[in-house]
């Protein structure tokens, strides 16, 4: 597969590069959103918010699906036509909700998917060929999932078992787990021998409680990793996480914030800001949503009055609109701020 990054500049921790995968680039730092906004928009309105990369964890798809084995997943950019790019996560963190203790093994996980009773054994090797399989661009290696504040002899269990699935692929992520533990992230770093992998993700940061530890052990990590390889975590759906996590210095973050806000009924504007047009006072306003936005939504120049009426009568179209716009809106935010370094 072709696909290679660069940096380009940085300054006070963020810091702004190229990834290439198949011909096409994309800037980073690069904002992934989740392939659930396809639930609510057609691949093409997806791409005139300026997405060009989603992500989709392999084992949930096949729960939605009612897939009995993940082999049975089909290739989402053939099923979509989606011409961006498609990173996808392991299933780690779903397979550990499912797989019991005893269930992981030095060769891999044994697990069954909800309400389906078929045994699945996942081997490091097969997950990463299940992902590319469903067509993932860029894959990463299967790890254990432990919650971030778990005891410390279960976090190195942990890293023991990651470090032991490694295998030589220039192609994958490889993940870091350990939770808060300088100790355990150089462990888990130094189990990577041989050729390095294409880029490193940081599991974990989706479950850490405060903006403040999320910094201090990014940083932590950052230092112990190689400074030209490609940086990538996930996010909850919070607007100050992701900003936190993209001035640390991560080139790719996952994020379902788009959609989240969308759903919650909330247009972001104005350094995050959140407008909610469920309400009255929104009734008589002839404005866009934000008279500077570019997004498709306020290019066509759809009112506030009217979003406050499809709000009010739960008009599925509310949904669509303005995820619409909350995804273009946090694109140009993250392209601004890289933009402030170049």
């Amino acid at each position: 597969m072709n696909k290679y990054f660069e940096i380009n500049r940085i300054k006070e921790g963020l810091r702004t590069g190229k990834l290439v995968v198949n011909g096409l680039e994309l800037r980073t730092p690069l904002l992934v959103h989740s392939a659930d906004v396809i639930q609510y928009l057609r691949p093409g309105q997806v791409r005139t918010t300026n997405t060009r990369a989603l992500y989709y964890d392999p084992v949930i798809l096949a729960e939605k699906l009612r897939k009995k084995d993940l082999v049975d997943l089909p290739d989402l950019h053939r099923v979509l036509g989606w011409q961006g790019i498609f990173f996808t996560t392991s299933g780690a963190a779903e397979i550990g909700k499912l797989a019991k203790p005893r269930g992981y093994k030095t060769n891999g996980v044994n697990f069954r998917l909800p309400n389906q009773g078929q045994l699945i054994s996942l081997s490091p090797k097969k997950a990463i060929q299940l992902q590319e399989q469903s067509g993932a661009d860029i894959t990463e290696q299967l790890y254990r999932d432990v919650n971030y504040y778990a005891p410390v002899d279960d976090l190195a269990a942990a890293v023991e078992l990651t470090g032991h699935w490694y295998a030589t692929n220039q192609d994958t992520l490889f993940p870091i787990t350990g939770g808060g533990l300088k100790k355990l992230h150089r462990q888990s770093i130094d189990s990577v021998t041989g050729q390095r992998p294409f880029g490193y993700f940081v599991t974990q940061t989706d479950q850490v409680d405060s903006l403040a530890e999320i910094k201090r052990n990014l940083a932590a990590i950052i230092k112990l990793l190689p400074f030209e390889s490609l940086r990538v975590t996930k996010t909850t759906a919070n607007f100050e996480q992701l900003i936190t996590v993209i001035r640390s210095g991560i080139d790719v973050v996952y994020s379902d914030v788009a959609v989240h806000e969308a759903v919650m009924g909330n247009v972001l504007v104005n350094k995050g800001k959140r407008l909610d047009f469920t309400r009255e006072s929104f009734s008589d306003d002839w404005e866009t949503i934000d008279s500077e936005c570019q997004c498709p939504v306020c290019t066509s120049h759809y009112s506030r009055a009217y979003l406050h009426y499809l709000a009010r009568i739960n008009s599925p179209q509310y949904t669509s609109l303005i995820l619409e716009h909350n995804l273009f809106w946090l694109n140009q935010f993250v392209a601004n701020l890289s933009s402030k370094i170049n």
